[in-house]
């Protein structure tokens, strides 16, 4: 649908009434990083800002754990509920989102991943992001398995970014190791030597900014504790992200940790029971989708916050589910 139309049904409130098809569903929304001034891959703080007065406008805005006890108690949820949920753990969450929630007086929770936050490894993920904005070649031409290959010029910093992501998600269908072992490849092939540490740009929060959010209601939960892909580690691994990471969370918190949301997105059947099994009570994935009473708790949909308004409220209203629907 062209967007010029979208934003006359927006200006018109033409979103409104699919508020109303999806008052007893849940939409559990799903940021990454954020901005002071606008960015093509990360939220604004004048983007979140409106975001946040449509909520508060047309939904009501609860805590995961408020959902969470809801579903596990069988209570009814308040008409057209929200979630906020944010992944990873970047610096720009405490600078940038945090006191546009605390001013707004919104609930939310961070995904933290615990080695980030502990400044022992990177996100890996935003290895190949420094990479290929560092690299002085104009050129890359990286081959993967069964004749794969990511070939394409380096041009500015956008087009670079959209072939970081290409070859991500060609690391994530490899064994943990493997994946490690390429990603070292590419950098050395790029010829880009990558800290030890993360720069200021892919920097984590400290202990410290967690603590003083989590008693402001913005609640850290668990992310695991290096952000591997989990259907491509082995059972001893995965127990050991999954218990360390809650550990490690509950000690410096001082509380009991809940919550899980999958890297990436990435489960099976193994991985969701095992959650379950290391006493956690529910836990998100990236499959898109509203939330209806009998979900299973530990295979909770969300739908990622589109930075413009007009993007974001035809998501949150359920407008763009439908269309989806309509597609099929």
């Amino acid at each position: 649908m062209k967007k010029t139309l979208l934003k006359t049904i927006y200006n018109l409130g033409g979103f409104s009434p699919f508020h109303l098809v999806n008052r007893d569903k849940v939409l559990i929304l799903m940021y990454h990083r954020f901005s002071r001034e606008e960015h093509p891959h990360k939220t604004s703080a004048a983007e979140f800002t409106a975001h946040l007065e449509y909520l508060k406008k047309h939904n009501r805005v609860l805590s995961l754990s408020e959902m969470q006890e809801c579903l596990e108690n069988d209570k009814s949820l308040p008409p057209n509920s929200v979630v906020i949920t944010i992944d990873d753990g970047y610096a720009d969450t405490y600078d940038v989102a945090f006191p546009i929630l605390k001013k707004i007086g919104f609930p939310a929770t961070l995904f933290a991943v615990t080695d980030f936050l502990d400044g022992k490894c990177w996100l890996w993920t935003d290895f190949m992001r420094f990479v290929l904005t560092q690299t002085t070649e104009n050129f890359c031409s990286i081959e993967f398995e069964n004749y794969d290959k990511v070939e394409t010029a380096l041009s500015g910093e956008l087009q670079r970014l959209e072939t970081a992501g290409r070859i991500n998600s060609r690391l994530k269908l490899l064994p943990n190791e493997q994946k490690e072992a390429k990603i070292k490849q590419i950098a050395e092939t790029l010829n880009v030597e990558v800290p030890t540490l993360p720069t200021k740009e892919f920097a984590p929060v400290s202990w410290e900014q967690t603590q003083g959010m989590d008693a402001e209601n913005l609640k850290i939960e668990s992310h695991t504790v290096t952000h591997p892909i989990l259907t491509n580690i082995t059972q001893m691994q995965l127990d050991f992200e999954l218990q360390t990471s809650k550990k490690r969370l509950e000690s410096v918190l001082d509380r009991s940790v809940k919550t899980f949301c999958y890297p990436n997105g990435i489960f099976n059947e193994t991985v969701w029971k095992s959650v379950k099994n290391n006493n956690y009570k529910c836990a998100v994935t990236t499959n898109y989708g509203f939330n209806a009473k009998q979900e299973n708790p530990f295979l909770l949909k969300r739908i990622s916050a589109q930075n413009g308004i007009v993007d974001f409220a035809q998501s949150v209203s359920g407008f763009e589910a439908i269309k989806e629907k309509l597609r099929k």
